[in-house]
């Protein structure tokens, strides 16, 4: 049995001058957000308000540890499949007119049940079957909601069953989709639930004064402002009074940081050198860079010829053609961790095959027979920028001598690259691999034939049955270890071949701590934010 005191922080009202508090910050998102219901959303500028205006049962540590929010204690059974939660009883819902009420259990079993009902058409219903009868109700074979495992064991305590083990689970409650719903607000909304300022409550951190969007207005007009929740600023603490939220064109974001018109920002690798000037600057290795092979090309159908060709890469070569780059240890790069521990080390990297031409020449005498020859000549490999394109140079050289394999590289724009790739009109593509979520899950599942992010058509039952039994697993260390068997089968297939790991990083304005991004969903949280000047 599990049981565990968060950690909170109590605000006490009064502060001193030079505590950092009370200060507004500003950001830039690149749409409208589509929609505020936790229960709806599915795009990072609509989770970057949510992750400020609503709190779960838990919230998220900057280093992936889970914390207390609406939860002051919980307790998990031995078998992993009863969570047994405390609420706290100083949090309540608000809005910018004079809604006003305590957030109870009650709007947990809510929000929980709208997440499964087939009205809601929640895009993430599915990433929380594991909770109790709720793939039953999310498909209508039950129609009886209160066989929903979550349960209100009185205002302030709430239990969550589920059907089998999800080591991932505490941490699937900060997410969205986990975020209560008050019942009496949603039905005054009349169908506009989190569509406007005036239908989107807060239990959280702030909540939203206005919300103001016209597609052709100019920059002033379109923002979303949050005010801090002072009722839940009198238990927790929030120390900015205000968050603006500007809706621009992202390709004026850097100008806007070094103009000092928004307080921070996430740039890649391509971008990090654009910015000049006193700032601070976290760096997030969050994304996974390597070789992807169409399985639906007549080429790349033989598993043998992807065996031969991924056994030619030479990353010693490689790595030296991008020096300022790191050398990928596996597929899952060494941001993500599992709960508050790393995952690569919870696990270690991978094991590479090193540079082999008699192996590779083995595999491809195997394939050679069912391969068309004709088309050894200008076969797509398509990257997205310089790096990919300097990279994947030095294994085209090994290919063209090894097999007579030549191939054309073409660099493209990020819009063609993602279209290109997600319709299949490519044979081999320099893919970044990114996480929505922080777990090896999320970069893993992306090869399952189920999952409709696979663009690859790779297919295998037994790396499936691997990671269904790596999510399904209550222990870390064993879900661990079954991750990375089924990492090391994607690489062992060639079903993926990393080369190097790409970074992400967040500046923020010279003075200002404790703003926290998240590099998986690319949501910030300003709860905490402090600027000292």
């Amino acid at each position: 049995m599990l049981s565990a005191s968060l950690m909170l922080i109590t605000a006490g009202c009064g502060r001193r001058e030079d505590d950092g508090c009370d200060y507004s910050y500003t950001y830039d998102i690149s749409s409208n957000p589509v929609t505020l219901d936790p229960q709806q959303a599915d795009e990072p500028n609509s989770e970057l308000i949510i992750e400020n205006v609503f709190m779960g049962l838990l919230t998220l540590g900057n280093d992936g540890s889970v914390k207390g929010g609406a939860a002051s204690d919980f307790v998990v059974s031995e078998d992993g499949l009863t969570y047994s939660f405390k609420l706290r009883q100083d949090i309540y819902w608000i809005d910018n007119n004079e809604f006003e009420r305590q957030c109870t259990a009650k709007d947990f079993v809510y929000g929980f049940t709208r997440l499964f009902l087939p009205e809601t058409g929640s895009p993430r219903a599915e990433d929380y079957y594991c909770i109790k009868n709720s793939k039953l109700l999310h498909t209508g074979k039950i129609t009886d909601s209160s066989m929903l495992g979550v349960k209100a064991k009185g205002d302030f305590e709430l239990e969550i069953t589920l059907d089998y083990p999800n080591a991932r689970f505490l941490t699937m409650l900060t997410e969205p989709p986990a975020m209560p719903c008050n019942e009496e607000f949603f039905l005054n909304a009349q169908g506009k639930y989190g569509l406007s300022a005036e239908c989107t409550p807060s239990n959280g951190a702030f909540y939203i004064r206005r919300w103001l969007y016209e597609p052709y207005a100019g920059l002033d007009s379109n923002n979303i402002i949050l005010n801090r929740n002072s009722k839940n600023a009198e238990a927790r603490e929030i120390c900015p009074s205000s968050v603006t939220v500007y809706i621009d064109d992202e390709k004026e974001f850097i100008n806007n940081l070094l103009k000092g018109d928004i307080s921070c920002l996430a740039v890649s690798n391509d971008d990090k050198p654009l910015i000049k000037g006193d700032f601070g600057c976290e760096e997030f290795c969050n994304v996974t860079c390597g070789l992807a092979f169409n399985r639906r090309s007549d080429l790349f159908k033989n598993s043998d010829f992807c065996m031969a060709l991924s056994l030619l890469v030479d990353r010693e070569a490689v790595m030296s053609s991008i020096p300022e780059f790191k050398a990928a240890q596996g597929i899952v790069p060494e941001q993500v961790s599992m709960i508050d521990k790393s995952y690569r080390e919870l696990t270690g990297g991978c094991t590479f095959t090193d540079y082999d031409a008699n192996a590779a020449q083995g595999y491809f005498k195997k394939a050679k027979p069912s391969l068309d020859l004709n088309k050894f000549t200008g076969a797509k490999i398509i990257v997205l920028n310089s790096v990919a394109e300097t990279a994947v140079s030095y294994v085209m050289q090994e290919w063209q001598r090894e097999f007579g394999f030549y191939c054309v590289v073409e660099n493209l724009p990020e819009n063609e690259f993602r279209e290109r790739f997600n319709s299949g009109d490519y044979d081999i593509a320099v893919v970044e691999l990114s996480g929505k979520y922080n777990s090896p899950s999320a970069y893993l599942e992306q090869f399952s034939s189920s999952n409709t992010a696979n663009c690859t058509g790779f297919s295998d039952s037994g790396f499936e049955t691997l990671l269904k039994q790596a999510e399904e697993t209550a222990e870390l260390s064993e879900s661990a270890e079954l991750y990375k068997k089924a990492e090391q089968a994607l690489i062992d297939m060639a079903a993926f071949v990393p080369l190097y790991y790409k970074n992400e990083y967040f500046f923020t304005v010279e003075g200002s701590t404790d703003i926290v991004y998240n590099p998986f969903s690319k949501t910030v949280d300003f709860r905490l934010a402090k600027m000292f000047n």
